[in-house]
């Protein structure tokens, strides 16, 4: 009875579900995990982030094109490494459950959807978090970023996949899968998968990319660019981003 559940919310799927692999997965159940690192001060990193944005926001409405490259890119180095080092571990550990929806890290249980809508617009961006949660991740992703900013690839390998990953620029990604989705952080440290995990420990973590088994489990990854000029734009902005639903 609760696989059916799954055709409830599709925020997790890309494309037609395979309720074989949604049914082992579900039998797995919710598992006890041990957050590893330390819970940071959550809300003040919300506030200091969207201060620093705050900061920028007036004077890049009337800044030249120059102007406003140079602060586009002030801006995706500072939110990449809030993302890396702040509100992201601050998540590390929070129970995953299919219809959870949950907006305090490690407090009650987020499904993959709404993690990434909650991360976003906890940093800032103005978009719909359940409406965008509830969409497939496809959906999701062409909401976030151009058809520029996005690949799409079938067939291929945990490795492969990270390989791919690790010749883009470094920064903040969507990919979403058969019936799933996340982030994927490309850092001097490497290509990181960070996700609602339904698979054990059936909690938000990070991992490498190369070794993710959720990644094995898809046949296709579709990536999409968050820290994209058009976004980065949108937030300095702090317009509204529309929820692609079709």
């Amino acid at each position: 009875m609760r696989a059916f559940l799954f055709c409830r919310q599709v925020a997790c799927k890309l494309f037609p579900i395979n309720l074989g692999v949604i049914i082992a997965c579900l039998l797995i159940g919710c598992q006890g995990v041990h957050a590893e690192i330390p819970l940071v001060d959550y809300e003040k990193s919300k506030a200091e982030l969207c201060a620093f944005r705050d900061s920028l926001a007036q004077p890049y409405v009337s800044m030249d094109a120059s102007g406003q490259a140079r602060a586009r890119t002030h801006a995706r180095r500072r939110l990449l490494s809030v993302f890396d080092k702040q509100l992201l571990p601050a998540w590390n550990g929070t129970a995953w459950d299919f219809n959870g929806v949950s907006q305090v890290p490690r407090e009650g249980k987020i499904a993959c959807g709404y993690f990434i809508t909650t991360l976003l617009r906890d940093a800032g961006f103005n978009l719909e978090r359940a409406k965008m949660a509830q969409q497939p991740s496809l959906f999701i992703i062409r909401s976030l970023a151009p058809a520029a900013e996005r690949k799409d690839w079938s067939y291929i390998t945990p490795e492969q996949f990270a390989g791919k990953v690790a010749a883009l620029p470094k920064g903040l990604y969507i990919v979403g899968l058969d019936i799933h989705t996340g982030f994927i952080l490309h850092t001097e440290t490497g290509v990181h998968f960070v996700h609602a995990s339904y698979m054990p420990p059936v909690a938000v973590l990070r991992e490498k990319a190369a070794d993710s088994k959720v990644l094995a489990a898809s046949k296709r990854f579709v990536l999409g660019h968050v820290d994209n000029d058009w976004l980065l734009d949108i937030w300095l902005r702090k317009e509204k981003i529309v929820t692609v639903t079709g």
